[in-house]
């Protein structure tokens, strides 16, 4: 039985920190990017090669499992910063390359893994029935049902049928996702069409030099206040109905064709559908239990969902005089957030103006570095892709154990929405003792501050950064030995999970105290407002959950039925389950992001919740800022990523079984 990592772990370990020179990349011109390319895949190869030279009667675990997981190490850091700067480069030239070169390598990859003698080599070992225990049996049951999700069980030509089938997949799916991040749209407005919005907002906005109107993007900074603020519902109505065709009628086209091909894997492979592929290596296990969550959940909000429609055409209704005041797709946010100031007497902008960036950064680096024992510590001397990214050490007792860079304002051509990104990831380094430091990577679109004002957040952006950030400690934190174990690399359905659970901070006084202060005099919230805020969380939380729940069957839907029109199944499930009519010409899938990745997985958000929401009971108990509790947390679930079972590491946590009553409680449905 060979001694597992995780047995000795805890020993002392050198480790590989980042240095400038790992960032060398970052400069990397598209002729780079090609060299690079050709390099990952002559790496693959020869690895490859010698795994094949190894006899049958020869093969142990560390020369053909291991060899196989680590084949890929430092191909894969290569990749993940060719990834980077398809999403962050200032130069379209190299945005554009880092994107072929994503779907030559993949293409290449795929040849060079649809290889019947390196699954000849898995089977040989196989047979030799050696006994492995925790990651090292994990990772070799994978590893199999790996290839065999590849078609490898297959008679060839449907093999080779597989293959073509995933080469374009992939094109597809990066293309989906590259054009929504090129996509460009905006709207002209007057300052007298701005009313609502506050100066800090229109000072913000860039104008359009033929008519020197004000230019609104469909950017998060732009669209959000906007949609919120702006008592111009005409306007609102035309962003709107910009923002329902992003991704254009490429992304339409190249949504079907995925759909298809999706269909034709599934039942080459012996599926019924593209969903039961997916959930065979998810927490839900089977389509059916996640259909029938999202069902479930539907019926029992359905009351709720009712009541806050009808409190949004109330408030329409007291000055609309005469006219309709059934709810449009783009007044829900406008509406809201008048019920917001009255009910509440809760004015976002005034919220905004204690929630500087530089302070929720400052607080939420606080709150982390006391849960988790951890320090972070800005660094200088690394040449990054942009002047606006930062880098920062995460150190423990003193000593580096991982990176973080932060890049956090909208600029052209740059990923649109937030998410964290796997530089580089955690494993041990093979036949020494010694483990490579994670590098993590932070995108965000948050609001650039400029001469007159800082970069202020919305409480709904500082829970933004609170959750992305708790991703990113998922990635810095790991001690798992394998880099396909580690980190976020979960089941897809509990990725969200950790950052979910540690979205409550926001929501707790002491916590908010910590990340907010006036940006202007570093004031400490006012309790009244602090109250209001509290008192609103469940606002609208029956329509919130609903419209998630609706994006989760739409997916699951797409997924398990022959669809050729998906913006019209959209399209009759928003008015269907939520009451309102979309625009005949909204193309919403083009532009919905998830779709490609998240495919049959959107479920996950509100299915991961059910975990998060169980987990932070034990942190309600013993304190949010329990150290103990931190360094349970972060020792069960943040450093094992996915090297046991998730749910057995949520329950080795919680001391118990994972049970729903705290997550229905939170979606206003009171444990019932």
């Amino acid at each position: 039985m060979r001694e597992s990592f995780f047995a000795c772990y805890y020993q002392p370990m050198k480790t590989l920190i980042a240095t400038p020179k790992d960032f060398a990349w970052t400069r990397w011109t598209p002729k780079d990017i090609r060299h690079v390319a050709d390099s990952c895949i002559a790496r693959k190869k020869n690895r490859y090669t010698e795994i094949k030279k190894i006899s049958n009667t020869a093969r142990t675990f560390e020369n053909t499992v291991l060899a196989l997981e680590r084949s890929d190490y430092d191909i894969s850091d290569d990749m993940a910063r060719i990834d980077v700067l398809m999403n962050v480069s200032t130069k379209k030239d190299v945005r554009e390359s880092a994107k072929e070169t994503v779907e030559f390598v993949a293409k290449k990859m795929l040849d060079i893994e649809y290889d019947e003698k390196i699954y000849s080599a898995l089977k040989a070992y196989a047979a030799r029935k050696e006994r492995l225990m925790g990651p090292d049996k994990k990772l070799f049951v994978d590893m199999m049902r790996g290839y065999r999700r590849m078609g490898f069980d297959l008679p060839k030509g449907k093999r080779n049928t597989l293959k073509k089938n995933l080469k374009e997949l992939s094109r597809l799916e990066i293309s989906f996702s590259h054009n929504i991040n090129q996509y460009r749209d905006h709207i002209l407005v007057s300052r007298e069409e701005l009313a609502g919005l506050s100066p800090r907002y229109i000072g913000g906005l860039g104008k359009d030099q033929k008519t020197a109107k004000y230019k609104v993007t469909l950017d998060y900074p732009d669209i959000g206040p906007f949609m919120a603020k702006a008592k111009n519902a005409e306007k609102r109505r035309e962003l709107a109905e910009k923002n329902l065709e992003k991704g254009g009628a490429k992304n339409r086209a190249l949504l079907n064709r995925v759909l298809k091909i999706r269909r034709l894997n599934a039942k080459l492979l012996g599926y019924k559908t593209h969903a039961d592929y997916k959930m065979e290596v998810r927490t839900v296990k089977t389509t059916r239990r996640a259909m029938r969550f999202v069902n479930g959940l539907l019926r029992k909000t359905h009351k709720g969902l009712l009541k806050d429609i009808a409190d949004l055409e109330r408030e329409k209704a007291r000055g609309a005089v005469g006219k309709d005041t059934r709810m449009k797709f783009y007044d829900v946010a406008y509406y809201s957030d008048q019920i917001l100031q009255k009910k509440f007497k809760l004015d976002s902008e005034k919220v905004r103006e204690y929630f500087p960036l530089e302070k929720v950064l400052d607080g939420t680096f606080a709150i982390y570095e006391k849960l988790f024992s951890v320090r972070f510590e800005k660094v200088g001397g690394f040449s990054l892709w942009h002047r606006d990214v930062r880098m920062f050490a995460v150190k423990e007792k003193g000593h580096t154990i991982a990176n973080i860079a932060l890049d956090l304002y909208p600029r052209e051509g740059k990923y649109t929405h937030a998410c964290a990104i796997q530089l580089r990831g955690g494993r041990k380094v093979p036949n020494e003792d010694a483990y490579v430091a994670p590098i993590g990577v932070m995108l965000a679109n948050f609001p650039k501050p400029n001469t007159a004002y800082q970069s202020l957040l919305s409480h709904g952006e500082a829970e933004t950064f609170f959750h992305e950030f708790g991703h990113i400690m998922h990635v810095v934190l790991t001690k798992a030995e394998y880099a396909s174990q580690a980190g976020y690399h979960t089941a897809w359905d509990f990725v969200e999970a950790p950052s979910q659970m540690l979205e409550h901070w926001v929501w707790d006084e002491k916590m908010l105290r910590k990340l907010s202060g006036h940006y202007k005099t570093n004031a400490p919230f006012p309790r009244a407002m602090m109250r209001a805020l509290l008192a609103a969380k469940d606002h609208m939380v029956c329509y919130d959950t609903v419209r998630q729940l609706v994006l989760g069957f739409f997916d699951l839907t797409l997924h398990t039925k022959r669809i050729t029109r998906p913006e019209t199944v959209y399209a009759d499930l928003v008015k269907k389950y939520i009451g309102i009519s979309l625009p005949k010409r909204q193309i919403f899938p083009a532009g919905f992001g998830h779709l490609m990745g998240y495919d049959a997985g959107y479920y996950g958000y509100l299915w991961s919740k059910v975990f998060a929401t169980d987990m932070f009971t034990r942190f309600k108990r013993e304190g949010l800022l329990n150290v103990r509790t931190g360094m349970a947390y972060r020792q069960c679930i943040l450093e094992k990523g996915s090297s046991e079972d998730e749910v057995k590491l949520v329950e080795r946590f919680l001391e118990r079984k994972v049970n729903d009553r705290a997550f229905l409680r939170e979606i206003g449905l009171k444990g019932k």
